[in-house]
């Protein structure tokens, strides 16, 4: 009976053992590469898009701010995103900024919060929209309550995204 690996280091005393490898491992790249172009489907549609409209809000900004933010402008998250948009200003609505205020009986009243307004920002981007998740520009995830710092060309601002529409 035969060795398989005789005293020479020879496959069935014909290859040796390293040239054995070698042509294993070019068959096992092949194999891969054909699999790779041939038999697997590529993807040649990219991911599907919608449009995702959210609401942010500002409270307690001062009036530069709002004069500084205007409709159509790209805004920016400024740790998030990557330097990426993540939308388009399509509304602003300004309202007197309220807050509460403790009173000397211990009670609190919500007051005007003179020189100070609440600025609620539309938001319109492009996303998806996968098992609940609402992802802008396929990594910049948008959660209800989460509040972040913005910034546009003219203004930085801290907002609390408030509604996905």
């Amino acid at each position: 009976m035969k060795k398989i690996i005789d005293e020479h280091g020879r496959v069935f005393g014909k290859v040796s053992i390293i040239d054995f490898l070698v042509i294993l491992i070019v068959l096992v790249l092949g194999a891969a590469l054909y699999v790779k172009y041939n038999v697997l489907e590529v993807t040649s549609v990219a991911g599907k898009t919608d449009t995702i409209t959210y609401a942010v809000t500002i409270y307690g900004a001062r009036e530069y701010t709002v004069n500084g933010i205007q409709t159509g402008d790209v805004i920016y998250d400024k740790n998030g995103s990557g330097g990426n948009s993540v939308g388009t200003i399509t509304g602003k609505t300004v309202t007197d900024a309220k807050k509460n205020q403790a009173l000397s009986d211990g009670s609190t009243v919500n007051g005007d919060y003179v020189g100070r307004y609440d600025i609620t920002l539309t938001i319109t981007a492009n996303g998806s929209v996968t098992d609940g998740r609402y992802l802008v520009n396929k990594t910049y995830e948008i959660n209800t309550n989460s509040i972040r710092t913005y910034y546009t060309k003219y203004c930085a601002f801290e907002a609390t995204i408030t509604e996905i529409i």
